[in-house]
């Protein structure tokens, strides 16, 4: 019998926390759409630079940046598509950094579609938001390079 209330009560407690891992309906939230109507334009300093697991909706490359005003979370994107381009983004950095400003779990996030660094522009997204990572696979080098 204390078996039987041991298992009810984990069971019980497996359900009310489930919410608290996804959305409230008890599913995963999914990422953020792009929205053209958002879209900002700002000037930042990096003041942090983190890789979110590949199993996160927004996993990736995300970048911790200050504003006169703010400090707001910017995705850059997936890890293996921004180590193509060869940067590497620094604490203290200035960026400029055109994106969609949106809600993701309750906090701001830009969704970046350009960041230019000093006179280096790198294109993330096409002007609709459409990522251009999408059906992007890296493909291995040839052997011998």
């Amino acid at each position: 019998m204390k078996t039987m209330a041991g298992l009810a009560l984990a069971v019980l407690i497996a359900f009310a926390a489930a919410p608290k891992l996804s959305g409230a309906d008890g599913k995963v939230n999914p990422a953020p759409s792009y929205q053209v109507a958002t879209e900002t334009d700002i000037s930042v300093t990096i003041a942090d630079v983190r890789e979110v697991p590949k199993t996160d909706p927004l996993g990736g490359v995300h970048l911790s940046v200050k504003t006169k005003s703010e400090t707001v979370d910017v995705y850059v994107a997936p890890a293996d598509f921004v180590k193509i381009f060869d940067i590497n983004f620094k604490k203290g950095q200035e960026i400029e950094v055109t994106g969609s400003k949106v809600k993701f779990q309750g906090e701001d996030v830009i969704l970046a579609r350009e960041i230019q660094i000093g006179r280096t522009t790198v294109a993330l997204r096409d002007k609709d938001g459409t990522p251009l990572w999408q059906g992007w696979v890296r493909e291995p080098l040839p052997t011998g390079y």
